[in-house]
């Protein structure tokens, strides 16, 4: 029973630790492409030729630009918001895993990196989902260009409230654990 107790923590201590390098893998790749699309967005002011040949660079948004250029910043400051939001989601995470604790796995600095994941994500939903449709149907009243709609963003509302739940079942551990150790 021992050594299969000493096995189990050894596997979970093992896919923590992958997983930390996968959340930082996820900052990096999120970091590279709000960075190239703000790259691409400084570029195509000053060289737009070249900016549309930039990495990620989204044609159909070059097309909003000779239409009417204030469609094209809101577009891309929104296109750049969501992966600057999702860069920051997996940093929490990151940091998350980099302190969490298995001994002590419901603290209150967990709680908080939860809550906080779940209020990142919420603000990817209004972001993609909200400000960017309405986007949508202003360009393509003005301009006739019809963008694409990749989803509907009802998956982030969703994992924003999963991960919502988890913080407070998270918050009523630590509730429990006090109890337990003020009982003691």
């Amino acid at each position: 029973m021992h050594s299969k107790q000493i096995n189990m923590k050894t596997k979970t201590e093992t896919i923590l630790s992958i997983s930390k390098i996968l959340a930082f893998m996820g900052v990096v790749w999120y970091s590279i492409l709000w960075g190239s699309r703000l790259t691409t967005l400084v570029a195509s002011f000053i060289n737009p030729e070249w900016a549309k040949h930039t990495y990620e660079a989204d044609l159909t948004l070059f097309g909003i630009r000779e239409h009417d250029t204030a469609l094209y910043v809101l577009s891309m400051c929104l296109t750049i918001a969501v992966f600057a939001l999702k860069a920051l989601i997996w940093y929490v995470v990151f940091t998350l895993l980099s302190k969490l604790k298995l001994q002590t796995p419901f603290s209150i600095e967990v709680e908080k990196k939860l809550e906080k994941i779940a209020y990142l994500i919420l603000g990817v939903w209004i972001v993609s989902t909200i400000f960017w449709k309405t986007l949508i149907f202003y360009v393509s009243t003005e301009t006739s260009i019809h963008l694409a709609t990749n989803n509907s963003g009802d998956e982030y509302l969703f994992m924003a409230a999963m991960m919502y739940i988890i913080s407070q079942v998270f918050k009523r551990g630590i509730e429990i654990q006090e109890e337990n150790q003020l009982t003691v």
